[in-house]
Order: C-alpha cells, then structure tokens, then sequence
C-alpha cells in the first residue's frame, strides 16, 4: 500500500465513480482500477460495491477512508516539517471565521510570512458557524474561531476574551444607559448572530434561563447588516465588544450586559501527537499579538 494507492481510492469514495475519479486525477479508469484491485487483494476484502448510486463503500471500504484520510495528512504533515527543517519552503493551510478576523485581521495574519518568509499561508475567512473542527480533521493546519468553549480532537489556545453587549441606535431609549440587564430585551425585537445549527444561541440560552424567550426578529451574518437594522428599523442587536471596537459607529450606543456572556477567540489545531515547526512558530506569532 503507498499514498498514490490511497489517493486513487479516497476519489473514488467521494466521487463514486472510478471514471469522475480519474478524470480528476488525470488517469485512465482502467488505472485506478487495477489499483483498487490491487489494494483490496492486499487487505483481502472487497472496498467497493457497485450500487444505483455508483461505487459503494463496504464496511471495510468506510474504515479505510477513515484511516486514509488521516494518514494522507500526517504524511503531508512530515513533508511539511521536512521541507523547513531542509531550508525548503513550507505552507500552512489556515481558516479564520468572520469574527475572529475583526480581532486578527489578515495583513497581520499574512504578517508572519513576512517574518519567516520560508512559510507561506494560504488563509480562508469563513462564516462563524461553519464547523472548523471537522475541516482541522482533513485539511486545514490551523483554525482561528470564534468560541463555544469545548472542542473535540483539537489542541486549543485561548488569543482574545470578549462578550456580548448590546448595540441601538442613539434615538433608542436604552441609548440614555451604559449597562442593562438582559431581562430589560424581554419585550425588544432583537437580531443576533447566527449560529451553527448543531449548538444554540449563547444569548438565547442566557434568556431562558432567566425565564423568557427573546423576540428575536433577525439572525446575521455581517455585522453591517445588523448596524443598519438598528439605525433604520429600531432594532437591538446582540454583538460582541471587540467587533464593536473595531467598527465604532457613532450612529450607534454599545451597552454592556450585567450578564456576562463570554465570547473568545480561540487557535485550534489538530490533535496528532506533534506540532510541526511552523505550527508552532504560528502559534507563537499569534500569542504575542494577544499579549500586546
């Protein structure tokens, strides 16, 4: 078994198709088939089985792309750290979601290579509710997110604490206090961030269990849009402290919650045993932006 083996079957897996995959891979169908032959006369037990819906995995077929996956990146991984321990150019692959980039935007991001010009980035922004976790499990070298506090499978820093305010319009008449409680939102219509559909609001959860469900009229993904429905429409929007310093709209008011609602900002990695050397002076780089 080598990784070209492996990474003729993982197409085929997610293609379910030898002919897609080999079109993608440049090949001929009769090539990757004859390797899928050879690999499951190597493990002896069949992968695959043709379905109404093409090529099926079998039990067998379903543990090995576990397994391949992992240690497709693991090797890519050791080459990674090769190339930079040889002098050779090293990558890192890193997403940060939508909040968090308010707080590490990316010229500073695309900073560190600037100091280690030997490791280049690749940086994807994503939504705040697409699921990092599982990306750190295939492709991604580090994540940069905004909080819940639990993770699974990954190493974790914490770069940046921050929590939820509330943010009206000047004309609003909440406007007039620099702090309420978040039963004084019972009867306001309010927009809050959304979230990933697998966890609730923090924000709602902090409602019921003061006794009342928010009138949430709203849930955005920018922060713009949640800025212009207070200004126009009365809103109140939840947000966060860190964002709002960033923006600083002077049409706005930002009120702060008697209720701590904790919103951080975290580094993830994926839990593999080691750190790569780039990895960590990622790590570092990053640190000392949250220390100063």
């Amino acid at each position: 078994m080598n990784i070209e083996a492996l990474e003729y079957f993982i197409k085929v897996y997610e293609k379910k198709s030898v002919s897609a995959a080999a079109k993608d891979l440049f090949i001929t169908p009769q090539g990757i088939s004859k390797t899928i032959k050879q690999l499951e006369m190597e493990l002896e037990a069949e992968l695959f089985t043709r379905g109404p819906r093409g090529m099926e995995a079998t039990e067998a077929g379903e543990l090995l792309h576990a397994r391949a996956k992992h240690i497709r990146y693991l090797l890519e991984d050791i080459k990674k750290e090769i190339s930079i321990l040889s002098g050779k150019k090293g990558g890192l692959h890193i997403v940060v979601t939508y909040s968090a980039s308010w707080e590490l935007p990316a010229d500073y991001l695309y900073g560190f290579s600037a100091i280690y010009p030997d490791i280049k980035i690749k940086l994807r922004e994503s939504s705040d509710e697409y699921p990092v976790d599982e990306m750190l499990q295939d492709e991604v070298d580090i994540g940069i997110v905004l909080g819940p506090d639990e993770f699974d499978n990954c190493d974790v820093d914490l770069i940046t604490t921050g929590e939820m305010v509330a943010v009206v319009s000047r004309e609003h008449p909440l406007a007039a206090r620099d702090v309420i409680s978040i039963t004084d939102l019972e009867n306001e219509p309010l927009i809050v961030k959304a979230t990933d559909k697998r966890r609730e609001h923090a924000f709602v959860e902090k409602c019921l269990e003061q006794g009342f469900t928010p009138n949430v009229m709203h849930q955005y993904g920018s922060v713009l849009t949640a800025h212009r429905l207070c200004e126009m429409s009365g809103f109140v929007a939840v947000s966060i402290d860190f964002i709002e310093q960033a923006v600083q709209n002077d049409k706005l008011k930002v009120i702060r919650f008697r209720e701590n609602i904790p919103q951080n900002i975290y580094l993830m990695t994926r839990k593999n045993g080691f750190q790569t050397t780039a990895i960590s002076l990622f790590r570092n780089y990053i640190k000392d932006k949250s220390k100063s």
